[in-house]
């Protein structure tokens, strides 16, 4: 999966733009060619009469500008309020109500304030669709790896109470799918659309061994389990947003492209580690050819040799060419193109804001934890 597709021509000549502003835009003094020149229970819900009357047009996707992510399940009435008087476009937020501690907050209200704002917000709900998080209220308490059959294992990477399911279940459907599920529920408080994340779970290797044992194909069942989640909320609402977080090689598949609205890529150019350690500032490979080699390592802070060294499949050991290369793919057939990405040095953020608009994509900068509120960023 790491390594670059075969290129079109119509992919190939935004592709070596990209690659010339990732040496163009990098600072005067670098310290690697390309690779590292630039900075381095019960859920609470609304009935459809409950709906606020005005909501942002959904088709305004294509029109957003600036963005936040934040994912903070503790969310606090002054971050609502500095949220609705900020200019951001779209706010992809966690569907609070499913943490198992705060299964009474006010999401409703708080969509309905953004949506009314002086700058009205899409609003996205953030949901991990591949994996199983044991602060949802969805978790029970002897619940692990292997119990149910369909917890397949740790998290690669390494973030804590995360675990990659076998999302062709019947019982994991039922979570989200069912009468009383999380996509009712999210549908009910108002949101504009899910942003889904570990769309990629189909290629990790506890999902594909269970995807074996069950003589199933994990990446269409994951392209199946995509479109049953877009057919759920665009049922009630027709113009329902699916949000793909990752997996960006699916741009080559036209039927998984035509059942969502818009790609999200972590990590283009800048990542960070599990937990917020580090919160960011880990640039990737800029190029193929400059994936595991000494002078990329070498070129890395020691708290960044120390995630690439502890998680061999973590993305410090992808290329931004990779990534692109695909991305590219996908604007070309018409789906707009998010970016995240972290870092907290000034000229790094400044140089992912840049390079990314300069491609037409939408960028969004942040720690790695996501749990603060991000101003739009300005040159």
């Amino acid at each position: 999966m790491k390594s670059a597709p075969a290129r079109l021509l119509f992919v190939f000549l935004p592709l070596l733009l990209a690659c010339n502003l990732l040496s163009e835009i990098s600072p005067t003094e670098p310290e690697l060619e390309l690779a590292t020149s630039e900075p381095d229970g019960q859920l609470v819900t609304a009935g459809p009469e409950d709906q606020p009357e005005e909501t942002v047009s959904a088709s305004s996707i294509s029109n957003v500008e600036n963005w936040l992510y934040l994912i903070d399940v503790n969310l606090d009435q002054a971050t609502v309020d500095e949220i609705a008087e900020s200019t951001h476009d779209m706010v992809v937020i966690d569907f609070i109500p499913s943490e198992e501690n705060n299964t009474d907050y006010p999401m409703q209200e708080v969509i309905a304030q953004w949506h009314e704002a002086e700058t009205p917000k899409l609003v996205i709900a953030y949901i991990d669709i591949g994996e199983a998080e044991s602060y949802r209220t969805y978790w029970q308490a002897d619940w692990g790896i292997g119990n149910p059959s369909w917890i397949a294992g740790d998290d690669p990477d390494g973030w804590e109470g995360n675990y990659p399911v076998a999302y062709w279940y019947d019982e994991w459907r039922e979570i989200w799918l069912g009468t009383d599920g999380y996509l009712q529920a999210i549908v009910d408080a108002g949101f504009d659309g899910v942003y889904l994340d570990w769309v990629e779970a189909y290629s990790d290797e506890n999902v594909l061994r269970l995807a074996q044992e069950d003589g199933v194909d994990a990446l269409q069942e994951m392209v199946y389990w995509v479109g049953d989640i877009g057919d759920f909320g665009r049922s009630q609402n027709e113009d329902f947003l699916v949000i793909a977080q990752n997996a960006a090689e699916l741009a080559e598949d036209d039927n998984y492209l035509e059942i969502i609205d818009a790609i999200a890529q972590e990590q283009v150019w800048f990542d960070g580690g599990a937990d917020n350690e580090p919160p960011g500032d880990c640039p990737l490979p800029r190029l193929e050819v400059d994936v595991d080699t000494e002078a990329y390592y070498g070129s890395l802070s020691p708290a960044c040799q120390r995630q690439y060294d502890e998680y061999p499949e973590s993305t410090l050991h992808v290329s931004s060419e990779w990534y692109l290369d695909y991305l590219l793919l996908a604007q070309s057939k018409g789906v707009p193109i998010f970016t995240v990405d972290y870092a907290l040095e000034a000229d790094n953020i400044a140089w992912v804001y840049q390079t990314s608009r300069s491609l037409g994509f939408v960028p969004f900068v942040g720690n790695r934890a996501l749990d603060g509120f991000v101003a739009p960023w300005t040159p």
